[in-house]
């Protein structure tokens, strides 16, 4: 079970959070975001991580060539779309030396889905909300169920510090790990280190 760790911006936060080795770390470069990373962020917090943790760029509807700058500006080696990126969109950026992640709606039908296949890597299934981003908000994980020819995805949304033994039980074909954020913090782009660690123990069993 993979685990990104998303929302980070503070070094000495994300040094910790590293040392609990998520195969993911995130970097929201989205200005409405409470977690954005800045407009011009210290390239020193991309090398925290160091080669064994992917670090990733989380834009939403960003301009493509600014997305294609940010990657090689801090060493990304994946991007997450949070926005309405189209499959083109994707497809363009399929071509960088990043893995891609969409984001969808649980409650979109299988034809959007099985749009994207082939130019994503994974996908990311987080609840939608009236704005743009992550909401926070659980929804029906066994939705999932119904998807056809599912690439490998994240599931997202609302997830917890006691949610780890239910997550290990699902039965979701494509399952490959799980994004997490917003329940785990202090303050916004601050995690709680200790309950971030318990959830990585139980989640890995």
């Amino acid at each position: 079970m993979q685990i990104k760790v998303c929302g980070m911006r503070d070094p000495l936060n994300l040094e910790q959070v590293c040392g609990l080795l998520p195969e993911y770390v995130g970097f929201i470069f989205y200005p409405r975001s409470k977690r954005f990373v800045g407009i011009h962020p210290d390239p020193a917090l991309f090398r925290i991580p160091g080669p064994a943790i992917k670090k990733v760029g989380v834009f939403v509807d960003e301009e493509l060539e600014q997305v294609r700058k940010t990657i090689g500006l801090y060493g990304l080696e994946a991007v997450q779309l949070h926005g309405g990126e189209s499959v083109d969109y994707c497809r363009q950026l399929s071509g960088e030396p990043v893995e891609v992640i969409k984001v969808l709606d649980p409650h979109g039908s299988n034809p959007e889905l099985e749009g994207y296949l082939e130019v994503v890597d994974y996908f990311l299934f987080d609840s939608a909300g009236a704005g743009k981003g992550g909401t926070g908000q659980k929804f029906d994980w066994k939705l999932l169920g119904n998807l056809r020819n599912s690439a490998p995805f994240l599931l997202s949304g609302g997830i917890g510090p006691g949610d780890a033994g239910h997550i290990r039980s699902l039965d979701l074909q494509g399952l490959m790990g799980v994004d997490i954020n917003s329940r785990f913090e202090l303050s916004p782009g601050i995690k709680n280190i200790e309950r971030l660690r318990e959830f990585v123990i139980e989640i890995r069993k």
